[in-house]
């Protein structure tokens, strides 16, 4: 009865089983899309909801570290440059505006680096990045230069060999730390 009323019809000349079958689905789905258009209506409403939210978090997140890396860029010119002053004063800026952008993390490493502050370092001590290593052998060195040998310790004690990029670096550290301890 529903293929009397279809609203797709054959021609004469291309009229078989298989044409036939072809437009009885198309009216099936026709029919269903029809019978569910709001909820249908809804769930693609949803979706583009959330792809449109996930999309615009994701740009807005780009934006932050488009404007983080610009900083920091600035900041590592003026290092270039000798002008450590300004260099800090940008670092200093990219981690009070844009404190979770990936740029920053650079920035935060190169501020306690050069001010040889270890509460700053420490704050990247457990990073999962590429950025965690330099951090731990640049900790334990500040901690050496103040003799506090304990705390050197602890910063290298978890590197390890395979993982670590700067292992060697750790090694050395390790036998200054060992010299100093007698």
């Amino acid at each position: 009865k529903e293929e009397e009323n279809s609203p797709f019809n054959l021609p004469q000349e291309i009229d078989t089983p298989q044409a036939e079958q072809f437009v009885s689905d198309l009216y099936k789905i026709w029919h269903f899309l029809m019978e569910h258009n709001k909820k249908i209506g809804i769930l693609a409403t949803v979706i583009l909801l959330v792809v449109g939210a996930y999309f615009g978090y994701k740009t807005y997140l780009d934006n932050i570290e488009t404007k983080a890396s610009e900083i920091v860029d600035k900041g590592i010119f003026y290092l270039r440059e000798g002008k450590k002053e300004e260099a800090l004063k940008l670092f200093e800026l990219a981690r009070k505006e844009y404190p979770n952008a990936p740029s920053t993390k650079l920035a935060t490493f190169l501020l306690g680096k050069l001010k040889k502050d270890a509460k700053v370092l420490k704050s990247l001590e457990n990073e999962d990045s590429m950025i965690a290593s330099p951090t731990k052998t640049s900790l334990s060195a500040i901690y050496i230069d103040e003799g506090k040998i304990e705390e050197a310790k602890r910063a290298i004690s978890n590197m390890k060999r395979d993982k670590d990029w700067t292992h060697p670096e750790a090694v050395y550290e390790k036998v200054v730390i060992a010299l100093k301890e007698n």
